[in-house]
């Protein structure tokens, strides 16, 4: 597999910056574009938790569980929470997602989605009851926490004015890719999919569509679409990205509790990525009058519209510790702190992509990229400080507040599949220029009007991940501030327990395109889509079945 340096480090994520001897070097980029490996904005997307899921009780909390305990959530956030367990407890907990998309352009396709998952399932079983001097108890738990939802669907429509040379199209930046890659067809007029050209499977595409030409002049060959697209043709662009999947972890935790003060606990998890994404771009080419090239002749068989389809499919595992602590100082105060070491990830990825045109309805569909065993991508998502604390008025309600710091600069590569020209070094500068430590903060409420009723709420705000101003990563929708708001009930029954939580997230992206060619010289675009906004609104429904025995 072999890839040019795509990425331009101290501005834009992913920018493209591509190495060559000719006059003129271009950076590529897009939501469109760069999809045959491992972005370090994937990686990114992959490392965000947001304020995850749980057990009805702490999603309706907005998770502020660091210094609150006696939850089987506990395992997954502050496994110390485990050591306030004086019985044995088991639950879970199905959840309805509706995923909901806001585009700047006009909406085209489906914009939401509807999905059902589990977002907990456990079991915490009291190991040990002792005095209440020295370890007072243990308890020992297992379970499955989902950790993040890649569910959602968007699409948006809009249309390009004609704007002469350069046109405002896909095929036009795939030119100034094969030129400047020196990528041409063989003395056949062949160009083949081998697996070393997968950077520039796209131009292959469009030239077996038949919308690019190779063209001579005193400096040699060059790619042009001025035979195929009218410099008079003004272009409709059409986008549907669709994403399936979910980052799942199980737990084995541990919880102890000593002298009814301190408790302590660690978790180990492994994690399970399972991530599919299709993306959709098509082109129209509308003309008002006469299709005509630059020179001004008229096209005698203009294009009039392309298909272009990629899909993406990232499957694979991740290992974590957690450790933590929770103090009470006063039985009604409890403070807590827990340490998320990084999650090391080992992903296998495959790619394809079709494209068909006017000129070649059937398509044309390029060979399966995969990036499997030794040749995966292995990477550490941040680490991660939590600390709380919460106060409780006796049995009749409780308040708790937390704080974390995630460290997305210190986000690494560890193996990159062989072939590829980014290094690892490479990919550290990428993190550390583009990104730093994030802040999350997390209020939660209870309040039981009845012994057998509580009623709860929360809010959560996390952002600050971007290091330089967020209009320049416009090379992907990167989120940069989530909100959450939060509310539930629950009654118990005896040893039965049933919770309701409702979780409201916002999730609010960075402007991008679709594609672009950037002159590295001058920083003008040599063409690029229009620059589109896509805003994420996620509702979620759980319900949380418990027993305690």
């Amino acid at each position: 597999m072999k890839f040019l340096s795509r990425f331009t480090l101290l501005v834009a994520l992913g920018l493209g910056l591509m190495g060559s001897a000719s006059a003129q070097e271009f950076r590529f980029g897009g939501l469109m574009m760069d999809r045959d490996g491992m972005m370090s904005n994937d990686m990114y997307t992959l490392s965000q938790v947001g304020f995850g899921f749980g057990t009805a009780r702490s999603m309706a909390m907005a998770g502020a569980f660091t210094s609150l305990g006696g939850d089987l959530a506990s395992m997954g956030i502050n496994p110390a929470g485990l050591g306030m367990y004086r019985s044995n407890d088991v639950s879970f907990s199905p959840m309805m997602g509706f995923n909901n998309a806001s585009n700047s352009a006009s909406a085209w396709g489906e914009n939401s989605l509807s999905r059902f998952s589990m977002a907990n399932l456990g079991v915490a079983l009291n190991l040990y009851e002792g005095a209440s001097g020295g370890i007072t108890s243990l308890t020992l738990g297992f379970g499955y926490n989902r950790v993040a939802d890649l569910n959602y669907n968007y699409g948006f429509s809009s249309q390009s004015a004609p704007s002469g040379a350069p046109y405002r199209s896909i095929i036009d930046a795939f030119s100034r890719q094969m030129g400047q890659g020196g990528i041409f067809p063989d003395a056949g007029g062949a160009l083949n999919y081998d697996y070393g050209a997968a950077y520039y499977w796209g131009g292959m595409l469009a030239y077996n569509g038949y919308l690019l030409d190779v063209e001579t002049d005193e400096l040699g060959d060059y790619w042009t679409s001025a035979n195929r697209i009218g410099s008079n043709a003004s272009v409709g662009h059409t986008t549907g990205v669709e994403s399936r999947g979910s980052v799942g972890e199980y737990d084995l935790a541990l919880g102890m509790n000593i002298s009814n003060k301190l408790y302590l606990g660690a978790t180990f998890g492994l994690q399970i990525v399972n991530w599919k994404r299709e993306l959709y771009y098509g082109e129209d080419y509308l003309y008002s009058s006469t299709p005509v090239d630059g020179a001004g002749y008229e096209l005698t068989a203009p294009a009039s519209w392309m298909d272009y389809n990629q899909a993406v499919d990232i499957e694979g595992t991740g290992v974590n510790f957690k450790f933590g602590a929770i103090y009470r100082p006063i039985p009604s105060l409890r403070l807590g702190v827990a340490v998320h070491t990084p999650t090391y990830y080992s992903l296998e990825r495959s790619y394809q992509a079709y494209m068909g045109t006017n000129f070649n309805p059937a398509g044309d569909t390029t060979p399966v990229l995969d990036d499997v065993a030794t040749n995966a991508w292995d990477f550490t998502s941040p680490t991660r400080l939590m600390v709380g604390a919460s106060y409780s008025l006796g049995n009749v309600a409780v308040l708790s507040v937390d704080y974390e710091r995630d460290w997305y600069n210190g986000m690494r590569v560890k193996n990159i599949p062989a072939g590829f020209d980014y290094t690892e070094q490479m990919y550290r500068e990428e993190f550390k220029d583009n990104f730093k430590g994030s802040n999350t903060l997390r209020v939660g409420a209870e309040v039981k009007p009845l012994p057998m009723l509580a009623v709860r709420a929360g809010y959560g705000v996390a952002d600050g991940m971007l290091r330089n101003d967020k209009s320049l990563y416009y090379n992907r929708p990167l989120t940069y501030r989530t909100d959450c708001i939060s509310a539930g009930l629950g009654v118990a029954f005896g040893r039965t327990t049933l919770d309701l939580g409702y979780q409201h997230i916002q999730n609010k992206q960075t402007d991008y395109m679709l594609f672009y060619a950037l002159e590295s010289a001058t920083g003008a675009f040599d063409t690029a889509s229009p620059m589109y906004r896509t805003d994420l609104k996620r509702d979620y429904v759980v319900l949380t079945i418990g027993y305690k025995f």
